[in-house]
């Protein structure tokens, strides 16, 4: 006999919120050919690029550029300008391929789930607003989601709290309230921040034991999995 595995259930959900890329749609996004354009970008600023690697995360990337910009004296009008192009450069490379974007099987039907059951659901995502309304829509899922929080909005992006806390009022709701899914060390990060619960998915590139050790409550091969833990869930805390 197989043995049923006993998963924690949050209580009283009145929100979730997901991660997009690879959790809720499979990214096509070149994350090399960005992270590449922005180093090159740098160094037309004369900064010594060996310091750059494309291997490190992209806003680790511009952290490095911003503090050493600030620390050479450049005025903040210089440093917001750069950064701006920083944004345009990531909006485009998001956007080449994004026609290309399918939903990861489940995901509209786990939506459409909680939706039914007068759950709220955001989208928390470091990707641009044309980028995340374009895909949310190609793949039906724009109208099943209440709000979304992008990189171009001005707080810093996830793993800072500060965007899900946003997000969380934009619903009308208490963090506390929500859960937060994601298949990102980011995500978890995140959600340890923020003061939620965290489900990881793996439909990224992370191992159960990777989300397990970086906070994840629960591991779900994907969002499809979800769905009668949800119900459950749900039909129990209401």
């Amino acid at each position: 006999m197989v043995a049923t595995i006993e998963r924690a259930r949050p209580s009283r959900v009145k929100g979730v919120i997901f991660d997009l890329d690879d959790t809720l749609v499979l990214s096509t996004v070149d994350y090399v050919r960005f992270k590449r354009l922005i180093i090159e970008r740098i160094a037309l600023e004369g900064e010594d690029v060996r310091d750059y690697r494309p291997d490190d995360g992209i806003i680790s990337l511009i952290d490095r550029f911003r503090h050493g910009m600030e620390a050479s004296g450049r005025s903040p009008s210089e440093v917001q300008e750069v950064l701006r192009e920083f944004d345009q450069i990531m909006d485009d490379v998001e956007l080449e391929r994004a026609d290309e974007t399918k939903a990861i099987p489940g995901a509209a039907g786990l939506l459409a789930l909680l939706r039914d059951r007068g759950v709220k659901i955001g989208v928390l995502t470091r990707g641009c607003e044309r980028y995340a309304r374009f895909v949310l829509r190609l793949t039906g899922m724009l109208d099943l989601v209440d709000a979304i929080e992008c990189r171009n909005s001005d707080v810093p992006p996830k793993p800072s709290p500060e965007p899900y806390w946003r997000l969380a009022a934009q619903l009308g709701l208490q963090p506390e309230e929500t859960v937060f899914v994601g298949d990102h060390l980011i995500d978890a990060k995140c959600a340890s921040s923020a003061g939620v619960m965290f489900i990881g998915v793996r439909t990224g590139d992370l191992t159960e034991q990777e989300l397990r050790d970086a906070g994840s409550t629960e591991v779900f091969t994907s969002v499809a999995e979800m769905m009668p833990w949800f119900d459950e869930a749900l039909r129990d805390g209401h």
